[in-house]
């Protein structure tokens, strides 16, 4: 729980967010569409480009995910017909199984025993149930096959991401994990609502809370990505001190 100052890495980040929470609401409020949609389109580009001005490398995987959210966003703004549209749900999709592929290199170091692996089971069991009972209300809405493909899909890998990231952080409670699980909550429940929205009923507020919490979830898979970064940055550090140390007592030892 010692990086929890990094929630916050600088507080032009943090006023940027402010700004963009703000704008929203007041956009959704007011029905002002263009301003909404605006500040959901600029979220990824202020994102990358304030995470270069602070660092100069992002693991590919990282970037291609943002690359992938950025696309989804501006695919979902500029909705001119159909196939846009099934194009940014393709978007999304990868860039969340690519967050289900980073997760489970995590899985693999943890071990599951006795009362976290029913815990695990019943919280996967209870979440399934809720994606089945709200695909049943909204399966008539589905405009077609490939729609009703992608949409089921997109829920099964948020499904899959939340339930990896809550078993990661059963088994080591530690900043990361925590970012990670509270991510995947806001692009899950960004994307009921947006289920709900665009195939049940669509009410304002329901918009609202569906790009706050995609912002919010952006906003934290950007401080996930800075932290990993720099956490293997001072691994690295810290084993190429080692290995000069030993090299100098080795050297001591020789002569």
């Amino acid at each position: 729980m010692n990086r929890w100052h990094l929630l916050i890495p600088n507080w032009v980040i943090f006023t940027l967010f402010c700004a963009v929470l703000l704008l929203n609401f007041m956009a959704s409020y007011e029905g002002f569409a263009v301003i909404s949609k605006v500040t959901k389109v600029i979220a990824v580009p202020l994102l990358i480009i304030y995470f270069f001005s602070k660092r100069k490398f992002m693991a590919n995987i990282f970037f291609t995910i943002f690359l992938l959210m950025f696309f989804g966003d501006v695919f979902s703004v500029f909705n001119v017909n159909e196939f846009v549209a099934k194009l940014s749900k393709t978007a999304y999709l990868a860039s969340y199984l690519l967050l289900v592929f980073v997760v489970i290199g995590k899985v693999r170091k943890v071990k599951f025993e006795g009362l976290i692996s029913w815990y695990l089971i019943l919280i996967f069991a209870l979440n399934t149930y809720f994606m089945y009972v709200l695909f049943k209300v909204v399966q008539d809405n589905f405009t077609d096959s490939v729609n009703m493909v992608l949409y089921v899909s997109r829920g099964i890998t948020i499904l899959v991401m939340g339930f990896l990231g809550f078993a990661v952080y059963l088994s080591k409670e530690n900043a990361q994990s925590i970012l990670f699980l509270v991510m995947s909550f806001c692009f899950i429940f960004s994307d009921v609502l947006f289920y709900i929205s665009d195939l049940y009923v669509y009410y304002w507020l329901f918009e609202f809370f569906e790009r706050i919490l995609h912002i919010i979830g952006l906003f934290l898979l950007y401080v996930y990505v800075f932290n990993h970064h720099e956490i293997a940055e001072n691994s690295y550090k810290s084993r190429a001190e080692e290995s000069s140390e030993m090299e100098t007592n080795s050297k001591h030892i020789t002569v």
